[in-house]
């Protein structure tokens, strides 16, 4: 696509992308989506998305996939083996995900991730924890119904607790304010636009294909901005420095396993920080786990995952 460090000049799907300086100029505590503690520092360089389609970047994962049952020989780009291995996923009848990871700014802050799909009944958990801050957020849909969205408190690690019911969401609504319906499962824009080719690659051992992605910083990660905006109502759509992803896929391209590491800076009320994330996801494809009642917990525990370098 372009060099990391080239000018980035889009126009596919949007008008213009202007971008303009936040200032931090005190210290306080606040969550994201990991958890954030903020430092008196200049701030990022915001992206104006006035008029931008994101939807012009995804690419036609079902065709894709389609195209790999008929030739599995083929050569595919490592953002269109994405593509195919997570599409494949998500036809799964049945399927769920752990993840578990850790932010680092100025206090160390757990990650916790739980996604369940029963057929076409969904479930998705976000827990952060810290000294400091301490955000749960339960979301669940069944068929075609609303979706629920519980805002709750995290109570240690991997423990949250729901007192205050739920809000409802039509499936659009939901995505327009978490950045994706549950049918989609997950949130980055990934395509042959929306990577730094020289900084991808893939490789074969053992019977698994592994996948290394580094993603454009402004297109890539929009959707994944708007929903830590509003998770922890941040002031401002944060801004990535990097983001890179390592995909593990079997023999036929089942998703195992995803690690991610991120840096980004996240503002509030004119306050910025730093924050570095290191993120493992364990997959669990065509296999049953109960979608829990509101307030039961979830085993987050990863002992026996095989382990992924």
């Amino acid at each position: 696509m372009r060099k990391k460090n080239e000018k980035k000049h889009l126009s596919k799907g949007k008008k213009a992308l202007i971008q303009y300086s936040i200032i931090g100029v005190a210290a306080i505590a606040v969550g994201v989506t990991s958890g954030i503690v903020l430092k008196k520092r200049f701030g990022p360089v915001e992206t104006d998305y006035t008029g931008f389609n994101p939807e012009a970047f995804r690419m036609d994962s079902a065709s894709l996939l389609k195209e790999y049952e008929k030739n599995k020989s083929k050569t595919f780009t490592p953002a269109e083996l994405v593509n195919i291995g997570l599409e494949k996923y998500r036809n799964c009848e049945n399927s769920y995900s752990i993840g578990v990871g850790q932010a680092s700014t100025i206090v160390n802050q757990s990650i916790r991730n739980f996604q369940i799909k029963n057929g076409n009944d969904y479930f998705e958990e976000q827990i952060s924890k810290s000294s400091m801050v301490a955000l749960a957020n339960r979301a669940t849909q069944k068929g075609n119904d609303k979706v629920q969205v519980y805002k709750g408190k995290a109570k240690d690690t991997e423990v949250s607790e729901y007192t205050n019911g739920s809000d409802a969401y039509e499936s659009e609504e939901y995505k327009a304010s978490w950045g994706k319906t549950m049918q989609e499962m997950f949130i980055y824009l990934i395509s042959n636009d929306t990577v730094l080719t020289n900084q991808c690659s893939v490789s074969k051992k053992d019977g698994k294909t592994k996948v290394h992605l580094e993603l454009d910083t402004e297109i890539a990660t929009y959707y994944y901005k708007v929903q830590m905006k509003n998770l922890s109502n941040l002031s401002a759509l944060p801004t990535f420095e990097y983001l890179k992803q390592t995909y593990t896929f079997n023999e036929d391209m089942m998703l195992l396993h995803l690690a991610i590491d991120e840096k980004y800076q996240a503002s509030m009320s004119g306050v910025t920080a730093t924050i570095q994330n290191n993120i493992d996801y364990y997959y669990h494809a065509n296999e049953f786990r109960k979608i829990p009642e509101i307030n039961e917990n979830l085993d987050y525990s990863v002992e026996g995952e095989e382990k992924y370098e």
